[in-house]
């Protein structure tokens, strides 16, 4: 990756809104910066280069980097920063999403200093929207295909539950295997807890796996995504143990065909609002509308939820798809005491239309 480059294209934005520094503590954010991973750090991205500071577990390490000044953490440390090596911030941004009060209190702290050990220097605070998440929003190729590593192996772990579903297995029988078949396939971790749900649980969006067994004739919802080489996958499907009752057949239909025409916007210049409401049009129109309970899908990248948001009627709704923007598309129908269907796929807008990372069929699957 180049990390340099992602550095200088913080730059132009924060020039752009005459910004002379800001201040970046999600270790997400400058993992993607940087390519250096932290439990816990800060970086102030200015001006004139970049400081990280670090603590003395990640010093040595760190200083090796050449594009970067490392600075090792100690009490006081940013006073005197913004004192000495950055004297010349007059303008200091900080994500309002993501600084604490308490942060917020010290950096007010340090202005105050600022301004009486250098009366002619205001510094000046300023909140402001979350910039490196914006930038994160854009893959580059080598992020695409880092994606769609990410998603061939949770189709695999999709496959691998197929294959071990039957009668008197356990939702978390299947969680705990499937984890076992990640980590022996190199996963980094997973990208949340693996939703697994049998028969009516599959209502819940965000069920939590129990002890239910599988019994014939129950539809079995698999909501799963696994983190490989940082970058994370994310898909849905619902298949069913025996023939299914004909409510679920039928709403499995509807929401197949939502997806398919919110794929069909999945392309450069689509409001996400706009996409959002294809599918809860869709859904709607057959009488569902109500039973669909949350958006459309989200951004997904180093985190398994980015921006964009995938919604109408919220502050994103104008948001417009560029070529690089990875994104789930998941339309619902939960129908309490019977069960729900989700079907969900991560996609990546191209210049002409998209790129599907979940390659596993749609077709209503029936386990024997």
């Amino acid at each position: 990756m180049d990390y340099q480059k992602r550095l200088y294209a913080l730059g132009e934005i924060l020039e752009e809104d005459s910004i002379d520094g800001v201040l970046i503590e999600d270790t997400t954010d400058i993992f993607y910066l940087t390519g250096v991973e932290l439990s816990t750090g800060r970086l102030i991205v200015h001006n004139r280069g970049a400081h990280l500071i670090v603590d003395g577990r990640y010093y040595e390490s760190c200083s090796k980097i050449h594009f970067l000044t490392v600075v090792l953490w100690e009490p006081d440390f940013l006073t005197d920063l913004f004192l000495e090596d950055l004297s010349h911030i007059k303008s200091f941004a900080f994500c309002s999403e993501k600084t604490t009060y308490q942060r917020f209190l010290d950096l007010e702290k340090i202005a105050e200093v600022v301004h009486k050990e250098q009366p002619h220097r205001d510094l000046e605070l300023m909140p402001s929207e979350d910039f490196v998440l914006q930038l994160r929003c854009v893959k580059n190729p080598e992020e695409v295909e880092l994606l769609a590593e990410a998603a061939d192996l949770g189709s695999k772990g999709f496959d691998f539950i197929c294959s071990i579903l039957k009668e008197g297995i356990s939702e978390l029988d299947v969680v705990r295997e499937l984890i076992i078949f990640w980590r022996k396939n190199n996963a980094q971790g997973i990208s949340f807890d693996p939703i697994i749900a049998f028969g009516s649980s599959s209502s819940m969006p965000h069920y939590h796996p129990s002890d239910k067994k599988l019994e014939m004739g129950m539809p079995v919802l698999v909501d799963i995504g696994v983190k490989l080489r940082h970058y994370h996958s994310d898909m849905t499907r619902v298949v069913f143990l025996g023939e299914p009752d004909p409510k679920m057949k039928e709403i499995y239909e509807i929401v197949k065909g939502a997806q398919e025409a919110a794929l069909k916007l999945c392309k450069p210049g689509t409001r996400v609002g706009d996409l959002d409401m294809e599918a809860r049009i869709w859904i709607s129109d057959r009488g569902y509308g109500e039973y669909f309970s949350h958006g459309l899908g989200h951004g997904i990248g180093l985190d398994v939820h980015e921006l964009p948001v995938i919604r109408s009627a919220t502050k994103y709704d104008a948001v417009v798809l560029q070529p690089g923007m990875a994104i789930t598309v998941e339309p619902g129908i939960y129908l309490p005491q019977i069960g729900g269907v989700r079907i969900e796929d991560t996609v990546v807008i191209t210049s002409d239309g998209h790129r599907n990372l979940t390659n596993r069929p749609k077709e209503i699957t029936i386990i024997e």
